[in-house]
């Protein structure tokens, strides 16, 4: 039966979009969840989840990018062995500039999901976002070509705007498909079985809401149909396999990005867990846009990112090579249950 709601929910996505990005993204899109999925909403080793995330894109050209992300989620999930399914909820403000007319895209979203046990380590999530969205615009800041008219730009201009900023609501929603090794009924987390594979599917901006400055103009916002699969293979007691792969859809864009790489368990001490991981990632659309190298460190709950874009795209002209910093940052609270009376399978 769950897996009949699944196929009707993902055939449902599927024929709403067009599919062909242009939201924001992130290079370490697995460490941007919600922003991925709101099915992701809940799905972690923990109790509270805080992420945040910086990206500053093209930054020695005119037209930089600048992207920041904010993020907390909770799981509301009691400490007893037959409550394997658990409801989450989360909070999300997401900020975006760009360009000479510090073109910006503000929203404050509520995230909620819905986690089901299958079987044998199998999880699926159903997870919903509506979201506060504000763009806008400073006019001061652009130029025309009726400014250039005797050769002074700041000569008035005929071009007129209805307006300089825009609200609208905006939904999305999305699945999550997990399974993970099973992990054994501890107080504690020993990360001897971290083996997990999370693939999953989200439709954003379902009512393509309107998104236009200019009266009596139709510019609706497309709907972004977000793919993925994320996995991680434990190949022995100090070192995983990590692998990642996204595709982006929005109208006449999209977009693809894949990565992989190992991390390296240094100490699995309760108390003492550190973890060091190093990945290669790629970004393309029609042709290869950026490679990005990755470092992180895991050091107990703490996880700290860092990447950095190297541009090999036509527009590499005027970047030479260089895209931009990314850096994302995550902390999880954990409380410590008591030793379960039977076997049992939370998420990891």
């Amino acid at each position: 039966m769950h897996y009949r709601i699944v196929a009707v929910i993902l055939l449902f996505a599927i024929s709403l979009t067009d599919s062909h990005a242009q939201d924001f993204h992130y290079s370490q899109f697995g460490n941007a969840p919600l922003h991925l999925n709101p099915g992701l909403t809940g799905v972690f080793n923990g109790n509270v989840r805080l992420q945040g995330n910086f990206r500053n894109q093209w930054s020695s050209v005119p037209v930089d990018y600048l992207t920041f992300r904010a993020a907390v989620d909770k799981k509301f999930q009691a400490c007893r062995a037959d409550k394997s399914n658990f409801w989450a909820a989360g909070l999300a403000l997401n900020y975006d500039r760009a360009g000479d007319g510090n073109l910006s895209w503000f929203d404050l979203n509520l995230n909620g999901s819905y986690t089901q046990y299958l079987s044998n380590g199998f999880f699926v999530t159903l997870g919903g976002q509506i979201a506060g969205v504000q763009r806008r615009f400073d006019e001061d800041e652009l130029r025309f070509g009726d400014q250039f008219n005797g050769n002074n730009p700041l000569n008035p201009t005929s071009e007129q705007f209805g307006r300089t900023s825009n609200f609208f609501l905006d939904f999305s929603l999305g699945l999550n498909f997990r399974w993970q090794a099973y992990d054994r009924a501890s107080r504690y987390d020993y990360k001897d079985k971290r083996s997990k594979v999370d693939v999953g599917v989200a439709l954003f901006h379902i009512a393509e809401p309107e998104q236009t400055f200019i009266e009596d103009d139709d510019v609706p916002l497309y709907r972004r149909l977000s793919v993925y699969g994320l996995g991680v293979v434990q190949l022995s007691n100090p070192l995983d396999i990590v692998l990642g792969v996204t595709g982006q859809f929005q109208g006449p864009y999209r977009e693809y990005v894949g990565m992989g790489g190992v991390r390296l368990h240094l100490n699995r001490k309760p108390g003492k867990q550190i973890s060091l991981q190093g990945n290669l990632g790629i970004r393309f659309n029609d042709f290869t846009d950026a490679w990005f190298p990755q470092v992180q460190l895991q050091y107990n709950d703490l996880q700290v990112g860092l990447s950095y874009d190297i541009n090999v795209s036509d527009f590499d002209v005027a970047t030479n090579g260089r895209g931009g910093p990314e850096v994302s940052l995550r902390y999880i609270f954990k409380r410590v249950c008591p030793v379960p009376s039977r076997r049992f399978c939370p998420i990891i």
